[in-house]
C-alpha cells in the first residue's frame, strides 16, 4: 500500500514520529521518504549488533506506543511478538523508508476508528 495520510495506521506512525525525532514541522509525504537509520537513529559506522539492538528497541516502543497511547488493538493473525519482529526486520534494513514501515504497521495493527 502507498504511504496515505488517509490511512489511520499510516497517520498514527507520521504522528509519533515527528514527535519523535522533534521534527513537528515535517510534512507527511516528506516523512514517509525518511530512511530507517534515521528513525533508528542508527549514524554510519556503527556495528550491526547496535544497529540490531536500535531497531528492536524502536520496535518495541512503536508497538508500545501503538497498544497504549494510540489504544489499538492486533489485527487477526497478529500478536505483539509477530509486530514487534516484522517492524524490526524493517527497521534493521538500511534500504527500507517510513512507507515500507507503515505497510507492516498496518498489517500489524487495528487502529480505533478503523474499519
Amino acid at each position: 500500500m502507498a504511504w496515505n495520510s488517509n490511512n489511520r495506521a499510516h497517520a498514527c506512525l507520521w504522528l509519533f514520529e515527528i514527535w519523535d525525532k522533534n521534527q513537528r514541522d515535517a510534512g507527511f509525504d516528506e516523512v514517509g521518504e525518511w530512511h530507517t537509520p534515521f528513525i533508528i537513529e542508527f549514524t554510519v559506522g556503527g556495528s550491526p549488533e547496535l544497529k540490531a539492538v536500535k531497531a528492536r528497541s524502536h520496535a518495541e516502543k512503536l508497538d508500545g506506543v501503538f497498544t497504549a497511547l494510540y489504544r489499538a488493538c492486533y489485527e487477526q493473525g497478529a500478536d505483539r511478538t509477530t509486530a514487534i519482529e516484522e517492524m524490526e526486520a524493517v527497521l534493521n534494513d538500511g534500504s527500507k523508508i517510513m512507507a515500507d514501515l507503515a505497510d507492516i504497521v498496518d498489517a500489524n495493527y487495528k487502529f480505533l476508528g478503523e474499519i
